[in-house]
């Protein structure tokens, strides 16, 4: 874990997560006293993890045509990309060519 202490006395925290599929996202649950709209982005990220795992990875055309209809915002190609790099920098997921897969 890495800390920054800015002048101003503030203090910028940066942790990676890593292991099994079920223990990282365990830790990213939202506690009841946090806030309520952050819930459905870890709900459709928690589903985009989920449709991968399912079909054992896939290119971005294919993860969109897998994922459910009731997520909370539509997913094309460019917005399955977005969160997929987000996921990527909490080794949730990795770029192999073309395809991204669950991190091992």
């Amino acid at each position: 874990m890495e800390e920054e202490i800015e002048k101003d006395g503030n203090v910028s925290v940066t942790m990676e997560l890593s292991g099994e599929y079920d223990d990282v996202v365990s830790r990213i649950v939202i506690d009841e006293g946090s806030r309520e709209e952050l819930h459905t982005i870890v709900e459709d990220f928690s589903t985009l993890l989920d449709t991968i795992d399912v079909i054992g990875g896939g290119t971005k055309s294919v993860i969109v045509e897998n994922l459910p209809a009731d997520m909370a915002t539509e997913y094309d190609a460019d917005t399955v990309v977005s969160a997929l790099q987000t996921l990527e920098q909490y080794g949730l997921v990795t770029l192999e060519g073309n395809t991204w897969k669950l991190a091992p």
